[in-house]
């Protein structure tokens, strides 16, 4: 290596950015309905190691028979309802 080569070190925060890059590209491709499975999967897995709330049941908006044309879930927490629509924006 001569004087004007700079040697690049690789870190750890090399790789986190690798990963990041890796994972907006699978995110760019991600449809209404994949999402909506991954947010169902990451709340129910939520729900399962936490002791913090009572109950929560979710539920597509097809399962529910929400109608609308848009992909979402309901959260059933306790006696709350809550909905989550989601709308792809680009």
């Amino acid at each position: 290596m001569d004087a004007n080569t700079t040697k690049r070190i690789t870190t750890e925060h090399d790789d986190d950015l690798e990963l990041h890059d890796k994972l907006d590209d699978e995110i760019e491709g991600l449809s209404e309905e994949e999402l909506e499975e991954l947010l169902a999967e990451a709340i129910e897995a939520h729900a399962d190691e936490s002791d913090e709330v009572a109950r929560i049941d979710v539920a597509t908006f097809r399962d529910c028979g929400v109608l609308t044309m848009n992909r979402g879930l309901v959260l059933t927490i306790g006696d709350a309802e809550f909905q989550i629509t989601i709308v792809r924006s680009r």
